[in-house]
């Protein structure tokens, strides 16, 4: 019997599978993150509501909130095991399921408790949503795409997040806050199916690819994650990419809001829209930067880039006296924006590790990108419970409580602007790897 007729393809330039079939494949896990952003950051708008109708601290809501994130963190590494060994189908869509059942945890929760352990399950879930959409992208698109579909990709988490706040405007004025998490329970069962159903399998070519670097790497469950530890690259990367979505995950995640109307005096109806222009910047610069990345053939650049306008604009934020709006919109896009060359880093992960860890890379970016965001929310509530017990316990807290809150960002941004340049582009960036294989014509 004759061998399988095989084909050469140009895993740079074209799309093995055809141009439908990568759409097809990325479209339901992007709508997948596009949900979880959304999850993510509503806890953000109901803050208030929540600490009185709980009757807790600002410290206790920043920790049962952070659970998300201590949830999310450990997960990717785990994630990229999974991905790497199932590929995409069938993680993604138990994941949703699980955002589904944390979603209704929170919407029957009787305690603070009950709040936190929804957290944690949400988290659980979404940890697969952004790494899981890459991944499958990484597999059906053009090697030159990967970097801009990381980039759209992550406009369609800011389009959660700026429509959190208005959608759950537009649901509190019908239902509950809690009815309203019953009906992000249900579209998070509609998004498990509609994956389960168009994610195709893993093609046999890229299979083939994995095996080859088992081959040469190691076979073992681990094998993967070793390679990932043992790259100083990774790790610089990794710690950088933390220290520049800090903002997203401690200001406009959470506490951004109520640091607008007290610390500089804008309005409970404009702080909301206020915080969503970091998403704004996230969204347009996020693909931007992906673009050019991919057309120019490195990387790195726009990290050094990136962490230089994070530290500025948040120093900005903390300096600007109260009634410069128009000032703090500016600088809000451009922490936004900063935030946004971090589509570089997901692409950038892969290019300094072989096939068979190449979820695993991005994940472990993501792990530190997302304990840094937990580490901060909580932090920042502690922060202002202590400037609450400077006055005696007194929890109308001064412009000034939260100005030296937040001074964990310019100071953090600062040692990740240090770091970055020690960050350097793979030793076979996007336009000098090989990028040819060999499939069956079948597939």
């Amino acid at each position: 019997m004759s061998a399988p007729q095989t084909a050469t393809i140009d895993l740079h330039n074209t799309y093995p599978g055809g141009r439908g079939k990568a759409w097809l494949a990325w479209s339901m896990p992007a709508l997948f993150f596009l949900y979880e952003f959304l999850i993510r950051v509503t806890p953000g708008v109901i803050e208030g509501t929540l600490q009185q109708e709980f009757d807790v601290t600002a410290g206790v809501i920043g920790f049962n909130m952070s659970l998300y994130y201590y949830a999310y963190a450990p997960m990717q590494l785990v994630v990229g095991v999974l991905l790497d060994r199932l590929g995409g189908r069938s993680p993604l869509a138990v994941a949703s399921l699980v955002c589904a059942a944390g979603c209704l945890l929170f919407a029957v929760a009787g305690g603070i408790g009950g709040l936190g352990a929804a957290r944690f399950l949400m988290g659980f879930g979404s940890a697969f949503a952004y790494v899981g959409t890459v991944y499958v992208a990484t597999i059906w698109f053009p090697g030159r795409r990967i970097a801009l579909l990381s980039g759209v990709t992550a406009t369609l988490g800011m389009l959660g997040a700026i429509s959190a706040e208005a959608l759950l405007g537009v649901l509190l004025e019908a239902v509950t806050w809690r009815q309203a998490f019953d009906i992000f329970a249900g579209v998070a069962v509609l998004i498990s199916l509609l994956m389960w159903l168009l994610i195709p399998r893993s093609p046999t070519w890229y299979l083939h690819q994995v095996e080859q670097a088992r081959e040469t790497h190691g076979a073992g469950l681990l094998s993967g994650m070793k390679c990932v530890l043992r790259s100083r690259q990774t790790w610089i990367l990794a710690v950088v990419t933390a220290l520049i979505y800090l903002p997203i995950g401690t200001f406009a995640a959470l506490w951004g809001v109520r640091y607008l109307e007290e610390a500089m005096g804008f309005t409970p109806a404009t702080a909301g829209p206020a915080v969503s222009m970091v998403f704004v910047g996230l969204a347009v610069v996020g693909p931007l930067v992906g673009w050019l990345s991919d057309r120019v053939g490195h990387r790195a650049i726009y990290l050094k880039v990136g962490t230089i306008v994070a530290f500025l604009s948040s120093g900005g934020l903390l300096l600007l006296p109260t009634g410069a709006d128009w000032a703090v919109y500016t600088l809000l896009v451009l922490l936004g924006g900063s935030a946004g060359t971090i589509v570089v880093a997901f692409p950038l992960a892969m290019e300094h590790n072989p096939h068979h860890s190449r979820g695993i890379a991005m994940t472990f970016v993501n792990f530190l990108q997302m304990i840094f965001a937990g580490l901060g929310q909580w932090f920042v509530g502690l922060l202002l419970d202590a400037g609450s017990e400077s006055k005696g316990g007194d929890q109308n807290l001064a412009s000034g409580d939260f100005r030296q809150a937040f001074l964990i960002l310019p100071v953090s941004l600062f040692v990740g602007a240090v770091i970055v340049f020690f960050l350097r582009d793979a030793d076979h960036g996007p336009e000098e790897e090989a990028h040819s294989t060999s499939m069956p014509l079948a597939d």
